[in-house]
């Protein structure tokens, strides 16, 4: 049997998911990521195993773990795995990661960098794969929504997520992680009973929750990746940020308001620098409602 390829990238959740782009088309893949990530991608397309980085854990401990493999890829291009490179040695494949265009595109408003899943695949020297990425059962009776991110340029006000989804008959579930209780629990008590909040730190009942997604409503973070990488379909809200600059699959509707003043930010801020929240104030809910009623139909 063939070694497997060692494939890195740490962090984010949305951007581990997207490594199932290319992650079959390299099978078998050991996948090193953090370990709140390692759940997730051990249900990426062609990974045999997951050596997670603990909390506090340094590098030589992490390579002690590795078994024998072959070919080595960073997709990740940070601090962390380029220590990781130093210490393993060898010859690896890298992700251009396009920091000077993402920062330009901020700053001046140039044209959008490639997209995230382009640069894993020319790093891989593999096609990129469509999704879905993440197979999960169940019966699609449900509506997703995810209220939270991690920035408040990327939160849609909870009240228009409720107006958006009032009108919509059946269940709702309501998605979030680590430290976003209040926000989720806040629309769940706006929807009523036929809503269920499933707010984790792991990803258990969450993955559960993915095979009874009809569709998705959700803020530009890493739980709409992990929606749409499931073969859910998504409609995406954007603030300070811009469908542009990310990945979205062929099912994904992005909903954003156009203004000279946006991409404000690479992953988002904590306060609108112009002061009026515009982005995200004019977002109808009724457009989120219709896009929705598309997705359904």
């Amino acid at each position: 049997m063939s070694l497997p390829n060692l494939v890195v990238r740490f962090s984010s959740l949305g951007d581990v998911v997207l490594a199932g782009a290319v992650t079959g088309a390299l099978a078998p893949v050991v996948f090193v990521t953090l370990r709140r990530f390692s759940s997730v991608a051990e249900r990426l397309p062609g990974v045999r195993a997951v050596v997670a980085l603990e909390e506090g854990e340094g590098i030589g401990a992490l390579v002690r773990r590795l078994p024998p493999h072959s070919r080595r890829i960073d997709l990740h291009r940070s601090l962390r795995s380029q220590a990781l490179a130093l210490a393993l040695g060898g010859t690896w494949d890298a992700i251009d990661p396009a920091r000077m265009r993402r920062h330009l595109r901020v700053a001046l408003k140039t044209g959008p960098a490639r997209p995230l899943v382009a640069r894993y695949a020319e790093a891989a020297g593999v096609e990129p794969a469509p999704p879905p990425w993440i197979a999960v059962d169940g019966p699609r009776d449900a509506l997703l929504v995810v209220p939270g991110a991690q920035h408040a340029s990327k939160r849609w006000p909870v009240e228009y997520f409720a107006r958006a989804l009032t009108p919509l008959p059946g269940p709702v579930i309501v998605l979030g992680g680590p430290g976003e209780e209040r926000i989720c629990h806040g629309l769940g008590d706006a929807l009523g009973p036929r809503a269920e909040v499933v707010c984790e730190a792991g990803f258990q009942r969450t993955f559960a929750a993915l095979g009874r997604g009809r569709a998705c409503l959700a803020n530009d973070t890493g739980l709409a990746h992990l929606c749409a990488a499931a073969g859910v379909p998504v409609v995406g809200l954007f603030g300070g940020t811009c469908a542009a600059d990310g990945w979205w699959g062929e099912r994904c509707t992005a909903l954003e308001h156009p203004l000279e003043c946006r991409p404000c930010s690479r992953h988002g801020r904590k306060t609108c620098p112009i002061g009026d929240w515009a982005c995200l104030r004019e977002l109808a809910p009724d457009r989120a409602t219709e896009a929705l009623r598309r997705c359904l139909a």
